[in-house]
Parts: C-alpha cells; structure tokens; sequence
C-alpha cells in the first residue's frame, strides 16, 4: 500500500509539471484530472481511517467485556453500533477487504495493528453477549422464543416479498440469530440454529450491495 501511495504520488507530480507546460486548454484539463485523483486518494485514506478507528474501538469494546469493566446491556448496544457501521464502511474499501474473516487480518497485517478480537467479533456478525446463550433468565424463555419465531416469519415474509439484497436480508437474519442465542435451553449443536449462524456468516462475508439468487 505504501509502495502504491508513493508511486501515485509520483505520477501525480509528473502530470503537475506536464500541466505547468502544456497550453491553457489542455493545462485545465489536466488539472481537472488531478484534482478527480487527489479526491480519490484523499476519499481512500479517509475510509482507512474510519476502518481503523472502528477497529480499535471493537477491540477495546471486547477487550473491556471480557475484563468486566462494562456491563453486558451497555456492551451489547454498543456492539450492536459498530457492527451495521464496519459492514457499510467495507463497501468503500478494494476488494480483499470486504470479506471480514480475510479483511481485518491483512489489514492488521499491513499496518501492524494486534486486534484479533475485533476481527472475531465482525466475522461472527454479533455481541458476545448473543453468540453463546446459557446465562438468561429461564423465566423469559416464552418471549425468547417468541422472538425467534417473529424474526424468522419477518425473514420469510421479506424475502417472499423479494427482499434479496444482503443489506436488507443481513439485519433480519442476525435478529434470528439473537433470538436463539438467548434460549439457555437450546444445546449449541441445535441444528436450526447453526444453519441460521452459517446464512449469517456468509452474508457478513457478501457486499451489501450483492443480491441472493437463490432464496
């Protein structure tokens, strides 16, 4: 990436002393072009920044969940946050960045950042809080329950509706996913909750923009 920068850096100055001596016509188109790449360039390294920072900020929130410095309600809506912001950010970036479970590895490998939980976390598509269930309150298992029926009839009913897009599908599925991670009494092997988890984690590898073709 570095070695990509410095040569647009190059070319870009090459072209500005190409402008600097070519006749007014051409010099303007020509500064018309370099100032599309500058915007380029500048929109590229600004969405690295927002992926970093989104990053950072998922390795502290896991960091200070697993510690118990913050409380489960408090740690899951903010999860719940950064999770739909890092999968709408990723459309800007190439395109070895938009699978998660590749993505944060080769980024944190080319910019030597350590944030593996974080990388966890946007693969797996939900809050700690919701991936493993066990510790509710067995008085609530009706509404959970019910829950998980809602979202799955929702899910059904949208993608009837020709709702296919991931960035409409994605949300709906993950709600499902929360609804059975919540019900202690279901064992982690339950079928219908891993193939629910699996549709999960290929959609959070898909493009938001990308379409089902088969539903």
């Amino acid at each position: 990436m570095a070695q990509n920068n410095v040569g647009a850096h190059a070319q870009n100055d090459s072209s500005r002393m190409l402008a600097s001596k070519a006749s007014p016509s051409i010099k303007k188109e020509l500064e018309k072009q370099l100032q599309v790449e500058d915007d380029s360039n500048r929109q590229e390294m600004e969405s690295f920044a927002d992926y970093y920072a989104i990053i950072r900020t998922m390795e502290k929130l896991e960091t200070q969940y697993i510690r118990g410095t913050i409380a489960p309600d408090v740690y899951e809506k903010e999860c719940q946050k950064l999770l739909p912001r890092f999968s709408t950010l990723k459309e800007c970036l190439p395109s070895d960045m938009q699978n998660p479970a590749m993505a944060i590895p080769t980024f944190m490998s080319r910019y030597q950042l350590k944030a593996a939980r974080a990388a966890n976390r946007f693969a797996t598509g939900v809050p700690a809080t919701c991936s493993a269930g066990g510790g509710e309150d067995s008085s609530k298992i009706a509404l959970f329950v019910a829950e998980a029926v809602q979202g799955f009839i929702t899910l059904m009913d949208s993608l009837r509706l020709g709702m296919t897009a991931v960035d409409q599908v994605h949300p709906l599925t993950a709600d499902v996913v929360n609804a059975l991670n919540k019900i202690a009494q279901l064992p982690a092997d339950f079928e219908p909750k891993m193939k629910v988890k699996s549709w999960l984690q290929i959609l959070s590898a898909m493009r938001a923009t990308e379409v089902l073709d088969e539903v």
